[in-house]
């Protein structure tokens, strides 16, 4: 019973402070790893789900940010990143304090994700993802509530390998919390489709 307390308390801390599991990740894993970092700068399609008072057609917006990747072996590798992700919805209704209309948002995003090299050109990986958003004190439903708030999503990932130092890449990012703090009895999830260049800092 203890055993099964101690386990909740350190995956509650996980989830609440995703950069301690990235670090130890790459404390453990550094030594015997190649050291890539680079920056990454695309396109985003995002899409309200789960929630009908939100607008369900996909908006296009771009995301920009850092990435270190470690190989631990020749077929393996592990990659988190900073990124910036500008986000737009559309609410359709009208709530207490928050008008219908175009809502631009900005996230903080910092996936962390396993990958496999299936063939030398190419990596397909997966890995949870949090969303820390930048203005959710911009929108409230009244003076004491955000409209908006920090959400967590799970990332499947493919990146192509074009040159040394260059790949590109497609996402499809699927939100697994909730995105509003609208009291309506629906659970609206934000899905995105990210698309773009990756280049590293030190290959050429």
């Amino acid at each position: 019973m203890k055993v099964n307390i101690k386990l909740k308390k350190v995956l509650d801390l996980l989830k609440k402070k995703p950069a301690i599991l990235a670090i130890v990740i790459i404390c453990n894993s550094s030594a015997i790893a190649q050291v890539d970092i680079g920056y990454k700068l695309g396109g985003v399609s995002t899409n309200v789900r789960g929630n009908p008072n939100f607008s369900d057609k996909n908006r296009i917006s771009y995301q920009l940010g850092l990435y270190l990747n470690l190989d631990p072996l020749p077929f393996l590798s592990l990659q988190t990143e900073v990124l910036y992700n500008r986000t737009r919805v559309q609410n359709i209704v009208a709530f207490d304090g928050l008008k219908t209309g175009m809502k631009g948002m900005g996230y903080w995003s910092v996936p962390v994700l396993f990958q496999v090299n299936p063939l030398p050109f190419l990596r397909i990986g997966a890995g949870p993802q949090w969303n820390f958003h930048t203005n959710r004190y911009k929108y409230r439903i009244d003076e004491n509530q955000q409209a908006f708030k920090n959400f967590m999503s799970l990332a499947l990932d493919a990146e192509v390998k074009v040159s040394g130092s260059t790949r590109l890449y497609i996402r499809m990012n699927k939100g697994i919390e909730r995105f509003e703090n609208i009291a309506d009895g629906k659970n609206g999830k934000i899905n995105r489709w990210e698309f773009g260049i990756q280049r590293s800092l030190m290959k050429k």
